[in-house]
């Protein structure tokens, strides 16, 4: 649970935070795009990372 818990704060910690800087004008629509991109990739390498777990 706890690699789910960090994979949604991740996520929705960067959409917002690349949601408010779109708004403001500080970033562009493509940075925020490719911000949104790497956030995924992020997100699912944290994800692999269950398959080496090995139940005790």
């Amino acid at each position: 649970m706890t690699n789910v818990k960090q994979n949604v704060a991740v996520a929705v910690g960067l959409k917002a935070v690349f949601f408010v800087t779109r708004l403001n004008g500080i970033t562009c629509l493509w940075t925020a795009i490719l911000a949104d991109t790497g956030a995924t990739v992020l997100v699912t390498l944290n994800a692999l990372r269950l398959l080496r777990w090995k139940p005790v």
